[in-house]
């Protein structure tokens, strides 16, 4: 069996983002959920069952279309057509298949469709969807229209393209091979990461592992939220240039490294207390650093407040990138986070010509009410009530970068705490449910720390041996580390090489500032 692979997210960097389915049967498809422990062993199918192209024959009782079926270097490609217009698109191996289902997760706004063929080159049969609509990822223009919202797209885009490609692509599967998946397992980063969490809320059933990555839950909060440093930068008078902002993470860098035991580039920000009015006056490339750029740095990490200081979401962490919510270009204007923006054009304000730059802190608090009013119960995603998913005996790893600079992860700490408080406490939830901080890690998996490996092969055994990961192994190029269960630490021994994860320990965070 080849080994499975994690499938990345969306974004890459800061700055990329920008610019940035016997022969001749003719089958009517239902799908019935079958619990793991009733499940009988499977004996994998080294050979389809049929023709990739006779799949066009397939037809499905709601209307779905087979539109495409091709085999060409070793994978079966299906494409499907879901009413109305939800694209799914379907790679299977033609050899070598294991026995499992993945589902792929997308990014952004999603919008495009590509096809899962590193999940099929793993030996999966798997499934991904456009989620309804076509746009780039970055543009959320599709859910408005003059007469009003889309809410068919945006209920698809939501959650129904999701268990349609899951149940689609298990049909699909089974025509081809003979037999159903044997396990399914959810593979996503960003806005695949929330998708998996969805699936988990609204068709426990669907899958028996969830691997959820730097997931875009809590939607309705932090994408108005990836405005706020913009929106303080305008109020200061002063947009921040890149080169100050990477100046002033290296000085962050410089002052916190060291607090988790070693010098390695990598920031604990639950022991980094640092204050950004140290930096006043210092010298960079491109300027001085001014007490209103201190002051900007201080709000962005404090995080979007109402008029009278009262909390409404997280902030950056200190060590990741400033680039990503608050970049500006090369003639010094500002250029917010495209999906922040989108979102309060078209999702907010509803209007095509509406300007950013008319939102205020002042008046951030209304618009922040009003996403989640519109759109938590859709797109929220934070139901903490899994037992569902768990009393199936599904299984559950979410793991989050410490220096994500797009989603930030002390809201996927904020959602796994209520998780754990519905299903009785951290050791009841550790049994089907698990979270993994990765310090220094980017969106995804970018920045100086150590994402990890394959945490998809950690999901499988823990679904299929019963062997729940105590930590999980990351990697940075020659840099290892342990990545440890949420809330212990990764630290240093004292000896050895401290690239090497040998040398480290899980330790408790005792004596760091609260999150």
């Amino acid at each position: 069996m080849n080994p499975p692979t994690s499938q990345p997210g969306f974004f890459r960097s800061a700055r990329r983002f920008r610019w940035a389915f016997l022969c001749g049967l003719v089958l009517s498809i239902g799908l019935t959920a079958v619990s793991p422990a009733s499940r009988t062993p499977f004996t994998a199918s080294f050979e389809p069952a049929r023709p990739c192209v006779s799949l066009t024959e397939l037809t499905f009782a709601d209307g779905t279309r087979v539109t495409g079926a091709e085999e060409e270097d070793g994978i079966c490609r299906v494409r499907l057509t879901v009413p109305e217009s939800i694209t799914v698109a379907v790679s299977l191996p033609v050899y070598d298949w294991n026995g499992r289902f993945q589902g792929v997760g997308g990014g952004g706004y999603v919008g495009a469709l590509t096809p899962p063929d590193s999940a099929a080159e793993a030996g999966y049969a798997a499934a991904s969807t456009d989620t309804g609509h076509t746009a780039s990822a970055l543009s959320g223009a599709w859910a408005w229209s003059p007469t009003g919202m889309r809410q068919n797209l945006v209920t698809d885009f939501a959650r129904r393209s999701l268990h349609e490609m899951t149940v689609k692509g298990k049909a699909v599967t089974e025509a081809y091979y003979g037999q159903a998946p044997a396990y399914s397992y959810w593979n996503g980063c960003s806005t695949g990461g929330r998708q998996g969490l969805m699936e988990a809320q609204r068709h426990p059933e669907d899958y028996d592992g969830i691997l959820s990555a730097a997931p875009a839950v809590n939607w309705d909060r932090f994408v108005p939220a990836a405005l706020w440093p913009q929106i303080v930068m305008r109020e200061s008078g002063r947009v921040i240039s890149p080169c100050v902002f990477e100046a002033l993470g290296r000085a962050v860098v410089a002052a916190c490294d060291g607090n988790d035991g070693v010098r390695d580039g990598i920031v604990d920000p639950l022991a980094c207390r640092f204050d950004p009015s140290r930096l006043i006056g210092m010298k960079t490339a491109c300027g001085t650093v001014t007490a209103e750029d201190a002051a900007v740095v201080e709000k962005i990490w404090q995080g979007p407040r109402g008029q009278d200081g009262s909390f409404l979401w997280y902030g950056l962490t200190p060590g990741a990138s400033f680039i990503g919510l608050a970049g500006s270009n090369s003639t010094g204007a500002a250029t917010p986070f495209p999906i922040a923006a989108d979102w309060f054009r078209y999702w907010l304000a509803k209007d095509p010509d509406f300007d950013w730059r008319t939102v205020g802190t002042a008046d951030f608090a209304d618009w922040f009410e009003q996403s989640r009013a519109e759109y938590h119960d859709i797109l929220g995603t934070d139901d903490p009530d899994l037992g569902a998913f768990r009393d199936g005996g599904g299984k559950l790893i979410l793991w989050h970068g410490w220096a994500d600079e797009l989603i930030f992860p002390q809201g996927t700490i904020d959602y796994f705490r209520r998780v754990a408080a519905e299903s009785g406490g951290p050791q009841r939830t550790e049994r089907f449910a698990r979270l993994f901080m990765a310090p220094g890690v980017a969106h995804c998996n970018l920045g100086p720390g150590a994402a990890p490996v394959d945490p998809l092969a950690a999901l499988v055994a823990w679904v299929e041996k019963g062997e729940a990961p105590e930590t999980l192994l990351g990697r940075n190029g020659d840099l290892t580390r342990p990545l440890c269960r949420w809330p212990a630490v990764p630290r240093y021994t004292g000896h050895g090489n401290t690239d090497d994860a040998a040398n480290f320990r899980c330790a408790a965070t005792y004596g760091h500032r609260e999150e």
